[in-house]
């Protein structure tokens, strides 16, 4: 077991690998959570042009929390 561990922490990656292993994740989290949040746009209503834009823009990226907890981002 503890070799294992020691061989998983001892692999190496270049950079090219780190960044593209970024990618391969970020792009489900922000698909999911674009789809989440056009889904979840009343609170959206009445804001003014920009603080609805960022209140977008933070739905998309705090989806998981969002998901359990039943706040609205105004």
């Amino acid at each position: 077991m503890l070799t294992a561990v020691r061989k998983i922490l001892g692999f190496q990656m270049t950079i090219a690998e780190w960044i593209g292993t970024a990618i391969i994740l970020a792009v489900p989290y922000l698909v999911i959570g674009v789809a989440w949040s056009a889904t979840h746009m009343e609170h959206l209503h009445g804001m003014d042009r920009t603080d609805a834009v960022v209140s977008f823009l933070g739905s998309i990226v705090s989806w998981p929390v969002l998901l359990f907890a039943n706040v609205c981002m105004s």
